[in-house]
């Protein structure tokens, strides 16, 4: 690995301890399209993927038509944004974020959160100083930037070549977007999805965020 300057994390079950959030809003979100599925964590990270609606059809072993989508949709995100003030980030977090700071690497967050929520929900949890971005793709999928263009966007602004940036997340999706732009890649099992999948989607997989971020310091 080259010398890494610049950390791109993802945010929800990543930097945000969330995953077990997500999995209550999504029994919620099929109870709502007359899907009463109880749905674990352990079986929640054995489908959770990229498009979210896939995920959804896993669990009801159907296809999801335009208007079961657009409700279940909306149903997830109220039940999601009306708890998420509880929600605390991953117990390294701080420490590791304050580390790589102190070693003079910068950092950013990509997430499919939307801005609105996501800007300050970071400021509230007292990191926001941490980054010098914090991008919030949400709102028209068809419209909106990918992650990977975000990502390029973001090291444009601070100067950074690809070559030395690490995207860390905690899914396969992540390890794409990163890699699609030339950055080096360290996937962890702390969101959705489980370390053997993880570890099967052939990018490099650390324990920890701490073993992640200790992977750009190696460098």
């Amino acid at each position: 690995m080259a010398e890494i300057r610049h950390i791109v994390w993802d945010w929800n079950g990543t930097l945000l301890d969330d995953t077990a959030l997500t999995v209550r809003a999504a029994e919620t979100a099929l109870a709502a399209i007359g899907h009463p599925v109880k749905v674990s964590i352990e079986q929640w990270r054995a489908v959770a993927t990229r498009p979210a609606q896939v995920t959804y059809e896993h669990l009801i072993g159907a296809p999801l038509s335009h208007e079961q989508w657009c409700v279940l949709a909306d149903a997830w995100l109220d039940a999601y944004q009306s708890q998420l003030p509880s929600v605390a980030l991953n117990v390294e977090a701080v420490a590791v974020l304050q580390e790589a700071r102190r070693r003079g690497i910068t950092q950013s967050i990509v997430s499919l959160q939307s801005p609105s929520a996501l800007c300050p929900h970071v400021a509230a949890l007292g990191i926001a100083d941490l980054f010098t971005a914090v991008s919030g793709l949400g709102g028209d999928w068809s419209a909106r930037p990918t992650k990977a263009e975000t990502i390029r966007a973001q090291l444009s602004e601070v100067g950074v070549p690809a070559q030395q940036a690490l995207m860390i997340g905690d899914m396969a999706d992540d390890g794409r977007e990163g890699s699609q732009v030339g950055l080096s890649v360290a996937l962890v099992p702390t969101g959705d999805t489980s370390l053997e999948r993880l570890v099967a989607s052939g990018f490099p997989v650390a324990p920890s965020l701490q073993a992640a971020v200790a992977s750009a310091f190696a460098g």
